[in-house]
């Protein structure tokens, strides 16, 4: 009965991966064409969470004054690597700014064998370095355009770390802290943290056409939902799991970027693409 339960815990947590960073996915392909800055688009992602999460959190009174400071410094690390990341997604191509999903896994299938103790088999790094490799190919293939320098990828490749740091933090948090409460302190300690780097920046906070406004409640909708999936995830999926599935993001988010914003997908890409969704699918299987 134990292993049935466990069993099917691992299902429920595979599938609210899946699920949930498909929605993520949309975050780059969303915020790409908005006059937004990035840390405004974030901000507003922030606060228009909290409102929501939040007002769930009190109604069902789960939420206390010492689950807000638990989720002090994943509310840091979250705010920080989106911010940046929808930064960079207005700077480089989808592609790229995606390569936050593609050196992730390494960083989390450490902290899962090293930090919590995890069983990573041969079998999990074999089809993890697979995966990785094909998501490699897929944004190395992709093409660059953009501000024409490197400060798009470079963001992206802050966020990485940052990133790794939200869902390593967080998996401790919600042992004990539940998901609604979590993503409540997260969403405010992160909308602190961007009210002020937008502050700093002074960029602008409201958009100056109205078309922005439905980016920035779709940026909160979807890619937020698929966040608390993701934190549903966390306590019935092991984290070297989670690491790897996040490589459909930018399977994902390349599709949409060449359905959506015209940006091309040459044959390497669709290479890149195989090798992921195999090695994804390998992994499953064998789970």
């Amino acid at each position: 009965m134990a292993a049935a339960t466990e069993t099917g815990d691992l299902r429920k947590g595979m599938a609210a991966c899946v699920s949930g960073f498909w929605l993520v996915s949309l975050s780059p392909v969303i915020v790409a064409g908005s006059g937004v800055h990035g840390l405004s688009m974030a901000f507003w992602r922030c606060w228009i969470g909290l409102a929501g999460i939040g007002a769930v959190a009190i109604v069902r009174r789960i939420i206390t004054w010492e689950h807000i400071r638990q989720t002090t410094l994943a509310g840091f690390f979250f705010g920080s690597a989106i911010g940046l990341f929808f930064w960079a997604a207005q700077i480089t191509s989808i592609a790229n700014a995606s390569l936050i999903t593609v050196l992730q896994p390494i960083v989390m299938l450490i902290a899962a064998r090293y930090m919590f103790q995890e069983v990573v088999t041969a079998r999990d790094v074999f089809w993890s370095m697979v995966a990785i490799a094909g998501a490699v190919i897929l944004v190395l293939a992709g093409d660059s355009s953009g501000t024409g320098d490197l400060r798009g990828d470079l963001l992206a490749a802050v966020s990485i770390l940052l990133g790794a740091g939200y869902f390593i933090v967080g998996k401790r948090v919600l042992l004990t802290v539940p998901v609604a409460s979590f993503m409540s302190g997260v969403f405010f300690w992160a909308g602190l943290w961007l009210t002020l780097a937008v502050a700093v920046s002074g960029e602008r906070i409201a958009p100056s056409v109205d078309a922005d406004w439905i980016r920035i409640l779709a940026i909160a909708v979807f890619p937020g939902f698929g966040h608390l999936l993701l934190n549903f995830a966390q306590n019935k999926a092991p984290l070297n799991l989670i690491g790897v599935l996040q490589l459909i993001i930018p399977v994902n988010a390349t599709l949409m970027a060449y359905w959506f914003l015209d940006q091309s997908v040459v044959a390497l890409q669709l290479v890149g693409m195989a090798l992921v969704i195999s090695a994804l699918t390998a992994q499953a299987l064998f789970r």
